[in-house]
């Protein structure tokens, strides 16, 4: 049982069993109404005197041996696109309080990359909204330090830029093993009571058509490029998300409900060694809680309706109700720990409802109508083209 779950309220009964009651009388939306703050937060500063350029952002934590592996196809990539375009670039690590050797390697193989540490550890998205924070220039490529790129990646992520209303941009994933792609356009649909997020598109790299923007509901968190202003001023990755999980789905819902919209771009292959970092040093239940927690976030800080709110608590309540027949305690823990965060959870709501200029169904309509494209290809194990890795690793 997680600390404080037996805590009690005025002498009755324990905190998890008053607010699964409330919950199952009363809609979620009813519960962030009687939770809210009556304040409002502030969004991060904003520097508007960035100049045009990439700053590449790689988030690590005792990460030196994927930096020696992977961070050699990025500094020839940023390389090339110098070359091509005559803009400046930098390579930044966040450095998550690591404990490694990580800085020691870097002064004596990369010199010219800033290293910045952090006083103490605070996960993934502290650490990245403190590269972004210090990044030089006006995109700012969020890189896992697993990820792996090739020389002219850079360059066709960056021109959808040329369009003011863009926040961020991915590219054509691929599997650094298997060379299977992995990660392509993301559609958005909400069924059964949460969002569907994982159903995916792909348009091969040989086949778009000049100047075609697809959209994507969001861009993955291990290799999209943003519009360093707009990810500051929509106030970055939700922080709370922390150490891991959906904060990258969050960012995406965020900025395109306030009419700024992510792209995917198959003319750019990038190469992701999945859970290098993640599945190697947590439990797979660990990892299952903390996506599920901020999951439930991700909900109810976004969904729009009470329609919406009610079918959400009612598919939550039977989940919570059916897991523990079948020795499924996650969920639990899940709801457990996020419910502790509904007053900062409606705090924040509040605040994105008064900047909103789109309902997910809008969003959701946006991406499908792009679907009956001849390019256009439903993603599935037997249509996913394969690449392979440039790079020995």
């Amino acid at each position: 049982m997680l600390e404080g779950d037996t805590q009690r309220v005025n002498g009755g009964r324990p905190v998890g069993l008053r607010l699964l009651a409330l919950l199952a009388t009363r809609t979620l939306g009813e519960v962030f109404n009687r939770y809210v703050s009556l304040y409002a937060g502030g969004t991060l500063p904003v520097d508007h005197s960035t100049s045009p350029g990439i700053s590449v952002v790689v988030p690590s934590w005792n990460g030196r041996p994927l930096l020696q592996k992977f961070l050699p196809s990025v500094v020839e990539s940023v390389a090339a696109f110098q070359a091509a375009t005559s803009l400046p670039a930098e390579i930044v690590i966040a450095d998550d309080h690591s404990n490694d050797d990580s800085a020691r390697w870097l002064g004596e193989h990369y010199p010219s990359i800033r290293f910045e540490t952090a006083s103490s550890r605070r996960g993934f998205s502290p650490t990245v909204n403190r590269g972004v924070r210090a990044a030089k220039y006006s995109w700012v490529f969020v890189l896992n330090n697993d990820v792996a790129l090739e020389p002219n990646t850079l360059c066709p992520l960056i021109a959808h830029f040329s369009d003011p209303s863009v926040f961020g941009v991915v590219g054509q994933v691929y599997d650094a093993a298997t060379g299977i792609l992995i990660g392509g356009g993301q559609y958005g649909e909400f069924r059964r009571g949460f969002l569907g997020v994982h159903k995916r598109y792909f348009v091969s790299e040989r086949e778009p058509p000049t100047g075609v923007a697809y959209l994507t509901f969001w861009g993955n968190g291990c290799s999209t490029i943003y519009d360093r202003e707009k990810f500051l001023a929509i106030g970055g990755f939700e922080e709370l998300f922390a150490p891991y999980g959906w904060e990258d789905v969050e960012i995406g819902i965020k900025a395109w409900k306030q009419g700024f919209p992510t792209i995917y771009e198959p003319r750019s292959a990038i190469w992701h060694a999945r859970s290098a970092t993640i599945g190697s040093r947590f439990s797979r239940q660990r990892v299952r809680a903390v996506y599920e927690r901020n999951r439930l976030w991700a909900h109810w800080m976004h969904l729009d309706t009470a329609e919406q709110f009610m079918k959400h608590a009612g598919v939550l309540l039977l989940k919570l109700g059916f897991d523990p027949l079948v020795l499924r305690w996650d969920t639990w823990s899940s709801f457990l720990q996020a419910m502790r965060e509904v007053p900062h959870i409606g705090t924040r709501r509040k605040e994105l409802l008064a900047q909103r200029r789109l309902l997910l169904t809008e969003v959701f309509e946006r991406i499908d109508q792009q679907a009956n494209r001849p390019e256009v290809r439903a993603y599935s194990d037997e249509t996913a083209p394969v690449r392979p890795c440039p790079h020995r690793y």
